[in-house]
């Protein structure tokens, strides 16, 4: 895979015509605007990656009437970078897990980019049922991941 392909991708976002949004029904809007994209191994143009996260945002400020919030993060389990767009302000996009909201695409794709093998969890750090029971009885939660958080307007 070409290293700029990755951003040719996230560009593409705004090729969908059912992105849209639904602030009656935030799950379905949820499932419609929600993309990820596979993690090509190897090199990755992360200054590429950034600018089409930039572009997607500008180009869906211009679409997008009414208040919204594009955001993007990694999901370091399926080795992809997600984009989505929801209607919830930025202060509220809907994530059942702890997350950190950043201002900067480049920490959320400096992950992408540092992980060596995407969609891929080396034995050691793969946990017991048992490991992961006795975490949550301690209230041990994962630390919050970043979600590059762009409000539309």
């Amino acid at each position: 895979m070409n290293p700029s392909d990755l951003a040719a991708l996230v560009r593409s976002y705004l090729d969908d015509d059912e992105v849209m949004l639904l602030p009656d029904d935030t799950d379905r809007e949820q499932r419609l605007n929600t993309w990820g994209y596979s993690v090509p191994q190897g090199r990755l143009d992360a200054t590429a990656v950034v600018a089409a996260l930039q572009f997607v945002h500008r180009e869906l400020r211009q679409r997008v009437t009414g208040p919204a919030t594009f955001y993007a993060w990694y999901d370091k389990q399926a080795g992809q970078l997600r984009c989505s767009l929801t209607s919830a302000p930025a202060d509220r996009i809907p994530f059942r897990a702890p997350y950190r909201a950043t201002t900067d695409a480049a920490e959320v794709v400096a992950l992408v980019a540092a992980d060596p093998t995407p969609g891929l969890i080396p034995w050691n750090e793969l946990a017991t049922v048992e490991r992961i029971a006795a975490s949550l009885a301690t209230k041990a939660l994962p630390p919050p991941f970043p979600v590059w958080v762009a409000p539309l307007h």
